[in-house]
């Protein structure tokens, strides 16, 4: 398991980088790349690296709703509190894309079972489909989109970037398919929010690589390794529009 720190402060987090380093985790503690993320300017190649992100307390809420618009839909996000923030609260950080909370006396035990729990499902099934691969390494049969388990959104988010497949679409663009508006900031939350379900549940369903993709400027496009995976049809069209 690989993790990554933003901080302001790398001398901050020596504390919990050490109790990670007990754990046998991979940790890098990065003031520059926090900078970096906020400024678009890292490569997707870099922060593919990592698995859980954990975002530091000295880094503001509002800096942290920032992260989240840029990379909140392609990790796991971690937020480090002093306390567990109230109910309304923390079903608005979820939303927009916090997974959990790390308070400043957590135990060394309990930092390991929180990152099992949120690593564990996904080490699964990644196992699964890789045992799969090399059963029939010649050739891989396509498999059905697993609709049983998307909502709505997550349809209709689906058939749009099939629709898409030349090229990429943008968040706005999106925005106007599902919703019929982009101006609304909270139409901007609940989209990345579905890209980030969304990817989780392809991956949970066997696929190693992440099927959607972010272009930096541009928006989402789904990879050549969906398509080499699921089968999409006129037929599986109308079921992601139908829900049927």
């Amino acid at each position: 398991m690989q993790v990554l720190i933003l901080t302001h402060n790398i001398l901050v987090e020596r504390p919990l980088v050490e109790k990670l380093q007990r754990l046998n985790i991979e940790v890098l503690s990065s003031a520059k790349l926090l900078t970096m993320i906020q400024a678009n300017q890292v490569p997707l190649e870099v922060l593919s690296f990592f698995d859980i992100v954990i975002v530091s307390e000295t880094i503001s809420d509002q800096e942290l709703t920032v992260i989240l618009e840029k990379v909140g839909d392609k990790f796991t996000i971690i937020r480090e509190a002093d306390r567990l923030p109230q109910k309304e609260e923390k079903a608005d950080w979820e939303a927009q894309g916090v997974d959990e909370w790390l308070l400043e006396d957590e135990t060394l035990s309990g930092l390991r079972e929180k990152l099992a729990e949120k690593t564990l499902k996904e080490s699964v099934y990644s196992i699964g489909f890789g045992m799969r691969q090399q059963q029939d390494e010649n050739e891989q049969e396509k498999r059905p989109l697993p609709l049983w388990n998307l909502t709505r959104s997550e349809r209709e988010m689906l058939s749009t970037l099939i629709a898409t497949k030349e090229a990429p679409i943008s968040r706005n663009d999106l925005a106007i398919k599902i919703w019929g508006d982009s101006d609304s900031a909270s139409h901007m939350t609940r989209l990345s929010t579905i890209i980030k379900h969304l990817r989780n549940k392809l991956k949970i369903d066997g696929v190693e690589y992440d099927v959607i993709r972010t272009n930096w400027g541009e928006g989402y496009q789904l990879s050549k390794v969906f398509f080499d995976h699921y089968v999409v049809d006129d037929r599986i069209m109308e079921e992601i529009k139908t829900g049927k």
